[in-house]
């Protein structure tokens, strides 16, 4: 393999936005593959020997080499992710790291979780996915491009990230995180339907991922009052790939979807199963809503009642106090949360 379109990419783009070593010598690939004890995937033997490492646009993802003086090697990745990780390759600045599996996919580890997520579904789609996805952010001097960010400079806007996604899908619209990124997108433009599709193309990419079943039932939640049914099952699926606290939290949000869909039974069934995962489920939402009064987050309040009520079935306790909003004269004055909010179950740490 030639890596064609990354070639393309790096002559085009500023310089320093893609930097890549020399190309690696036979030898060196033969003696890393002797130190990990297993052959190098035929994709990333041929990248190698084109480009010993490389790291993309100034550390975003830094993909190992195998020279002793590349940083980083490919051993020196491997150390801390799960076993059933065939190959760790590269590393995100956050920690993120990135493996392929046997069937050459590429899985996004998540630093500090054992989240996994299927960002590729090959590594050289995967490639011209993420040099497509963060080209967007870059202006013709390599700087980043001021209005594709919110003002506060923490996050891109959603017009942007819609952007990013739908240009990793055209080079790999297998990548089940790109379709969950358009999804995130859609819905904070306000696009719910559209939302609601691209979370459920994420997850039959990637089905034993929660996170686009939950996010597909919240979408569907939002999308409209005869969806309940399908959230809740959107829920239950989430729920069937958590444990403990985190799974009895996914069937709170069933239960929630089954009692507005007029389902008792299954609100029930769901009631029972949250409490069969985890016995305090019902004294962890206590404390959410109690935590999210003294924040004084009127949206997560909301969210955190509106579970209790579902896990109980019954009315959720009146606020201790109320919450306070600023008014255009500056002054203070109590208002009534809202009914509509958010708030994603917590994510399952390693165990």
């Amino acid at each position: 393999m030639f890596f064609e379109k990354f070639r393309a990419a790096q002559a085009r783009l500023p310089a320093g936005l893609i930097r890549v070593g020399p190309p690696a010598a036979a030898a060196a690939i033969n003696a890393a593959e002797k130190q990990l004890g297993q052959a190098l995937p035929d994709q990333l033997r041929s990248f190698l020997l084109s480009f010993d490492g490389a790291d993309l646009f100034h550390g975003t993802i830094v993909i190992a080499g195998v020279d002793p003086h590349a940083d980083p090697t490919l051993l020196a990745l491997r150390d801390g992710v799960a076993p059933e990780d065939r190959l760790v390759f590269a590393e995100a600045g956050l920690g993120d790291k990135f493996v392929l599996d046997r069937q050459g996919r590429v899985f996004r580890v998540r630093a500090g979780s054992d989240e996994r997520v299927l960002a590729g579904s090959t590594f050289a789609k995967w490639l011209d996915a993420t040099v497509a996805r963060e080209q967007i952010l870059y202006d013709v001097e390599g700087e980043f491009l001021a209005d594709a960010f919110e003002p506060d400079g923490e996050e891109v806007t959603p017009q942007t990230a819609r952007r990013q996604a739908e240009r990793a899908l055209r080079h790999d619209p297998g990548s089940a995180e790109a379709q969950h990124d358009l999804g995130t997108a859609l819905r904070r433009l306000g696009r719910t339907p559209e939302a609601a599709q691209a979370f459920g193309a994420a997850a039959e990419l990637d089905p034993a991922n929660p996170w686009p079943w939950f996010d597909l039932g919240r979408a569907l939640l939002e999308e409209s009052p005869g969806r309940a049914q399908a959230a809740a099952a959107a829920f239950w699926k989430a729920a069937e790939h958590e444990e403990g606290l985190a799974a009895a939290r996914l069937l709170a949000w069933a239960a929630r979807a089954s009692t507005q869909a007029g389902d008792v039974a299954q609100a029930e069934r769901a009631r029972r199963e949250a409490a069969a995962r985890h016995d305090a489920i019902g004294d962890d939402l206590r404390r959410a809503v109690d935590a999210a009064e003294v924040e004084g987050d009127a949206n997560t309040l909301a969210e955190a009642r509106a579970l209790l009520t579902a896990l109980t079935g019954l009315p959720a306790p009146p606020p201790r106090r109320r919450l306070p909003v600023v008014t255009d004269d500056g002054q203070s004055r109590p208002i009534k949360p809202p009914s509509e909010g958010g708030q994603r179950p917590p994510r399952r740490r390693r165990r």
